[in-house]
């Protein structure tokens, strides 16, 4: 995503006519009492703009607050005539100071001084900061960062570290939009699963973010000294309420099924660890090059497709490689993604027929992501193993790396699923919510359900859903 800050921001009557007030509160429980959090800011006025309710609402939770500051910001006027960079360090430092004050004398915070501009070249040592301010923190920890697909690099590092070192740690991550607001359209689906922290009584965020003067107000009158916060973009932060994407990687996630019986023992957080141990035990588990059923089953999503000559198919759950053999014909390329390094050597080894075509990468899904742009996407067999909030980074992830047009499809044996979030009707009706505007190409509902649909992300027509 590339924007400038010079650039007309989204309207903010736009965004609340679109429902952006109606979102749903952050459950109880989520920031756990006694606990730790950590707010995690690229730059000064970060943790104001996204985290203000939060950070004066942490007395509440009993909370020991720390705010890890990794730039100054300094970059932020490169073209000033009156102000130097090491000026503007200074001042924006006294700034962030001050609106931690504002918020809470309690607050401890520390600054780690990497450049502005640059913090995905210090990947390493943003996550190294993140896992020693967790080890001496007590209690429970809730991570707060910038949002990971924020459009402004060095938010997108920082968030993109929370998550990386959430889930290893198992903590809760809250990501805060700050330039999604700017950027981004209303049409966009990925802000309808975020929840919202309304303020307290007691915060003034005009006189908090009054604290950010080189920011909301001219530096002077030269070129180059411009305010970099509009008031059209203040006022995205003015509506009583912080904006979270959140990520519960503790382990007894509160994610149910609709029937809301019990709570789930396994997630994408200990897929790797359950599959790899499946694998283990034997080559191929589901007998899917042996299988009837499975055989079938594959031969009915191939002939299917809408086209036989996609330029790039990812195929999110690959296991042992039986539907990336098939995936092949229809495509130039394939990127097969699996949890389990044990079933990926399986799949490297049997995947005799133009290697060259098929690229086996090994990620969890959503936590990260293959590199590559893809106008077909399957997700089959692997949906209910993903929480709803991580099917829905899932489909984020996805809408961020398909063409305006592009094929999904959808595959899930439709029995019991047992240790396991979700099953196949709430994983396909989940997903196709997400997009509003898409063309069924294929439905059946039988031992599995397969959806085969065309979403058209720019179509202005309502979605056709017929079925053949």
């Amino acid at each position: 995503m590339s924007f400038s800050h010079h650039d007309s921001s989204i309207r903010e009557d736009t965004w609340v006519q679109a429902g952006v007030l109606d979102l749903p509160v952050v459950p109880d429980g989520t920031v756990t009492e006694g606990g730790s959090i950590i707010v995690l800011a690229a730059h000064p006025d970060d943790e104001a703009l996204g985290a203000a309710a939060l950070l004066s609402r942490a007395d509440e939770w009993n909370c020991q607050v720390t705010v890890l500051l990794f730039s100054a910001g300094e970059n932020s006027h490169p073209d000033s005539p009156t102000h130097s960079r090491e000026q503007l360090k200074s001042m924006r430092i006294k700034e962030f100071d001050r609106a931690l004050s504002t918020l809470s004398e309690a607050h401890s915070s520390r600054f780690l001084a990497l450049p502005d501009g640059q913090l995905p070249e210090y990947t390493d040592q943003i996550q190294d900061a993140i896992r020693q301010e967790i080890t001496r923190s007590l209690g429970p920890v809730t991570l707060i960062a910038p949002y990971s697909q924020d459009g402004h690099c060095d938010h997108e590092a920082v968030g993109a570290s929370a998550l990386d070192v959430g889930r290893s740690s198992h903590a809760v991550v809250l990501e805060y939009p700050i330039w999604f607001w700017h950027w981004a359209a209303p049409t966009d689906p990925r802000w309808h699963s975020w929840k919202v922290l309304p303020d307290p009584r007691d915060l003034d965020r005009k006189a908090l973010l009054a604290c950010y003067q080189s920011q909301t107000r001219p530096l002077s009158d030269h070129c180059g000294d411009e305010a970099i916060l509009t008031s059209a973009h203040l006022e995205h932060f003015a509506r009583g309420r912080d904006t979270f994407v959140i990520t519960n990687f503790r382990s007894g996630s509160t994610d149910t099924g609709e029937d809301g019986k019990g709570l789930a023992i396994n997630d994408a957080c200990t897929a790797s660890t359950v599959f790899d141990d499946v694998h283990q035990t034997r080559t191929d588990p589901w007998t899917v090059w042996e299988s009837k059923y499975e055989i079938a089953k594959r031969e009915t999503l191939v002939t299917h497709l809408p086209s036989r000559s996609f330029s790039h198919i990812l195929e999110i759950g690959c296991s042992v490689g039986a539907l990336t053999r098939d995936l092949v014909d229809c495509g130039t390329k394939v990127t097969a993604v699996d949890a389990s390094c044990e079933a990926l050597k399986t799949a490297q080894r049997l995947q005799l027929r133009v290697p060259t075509k098929v690229e086996f990468v090994h990620a969890t899904v959503p936590f990260t992501w293959p590199e590559g742009h893809f106008d077909c996407v399957v997700l089959s067999e692997t949906g209910f193993y993903l929480t709803r909030s991580q099917l829905q980074r899932t489909l984020e992830r996805i809408d961020g790396s398909t063409p305006s047009r592009f094929v999904l499809v959808l595959c899930h044996w439709k029995g019991e699923i047992r240790d396991w979030p979700l099953n196949a009707d709430e994983v396909h009706d989940v997903c196709l919510s997400h997009w509003t505007r898409y063309r069924t190409e294929f439905h059946t509902d039988a031992e599995y359900r397969l959806d085969i649909v065309t979403v058209d992300k720019d179509a202005e027509a309502q979605p056709e859903r017929a079925t053949r």
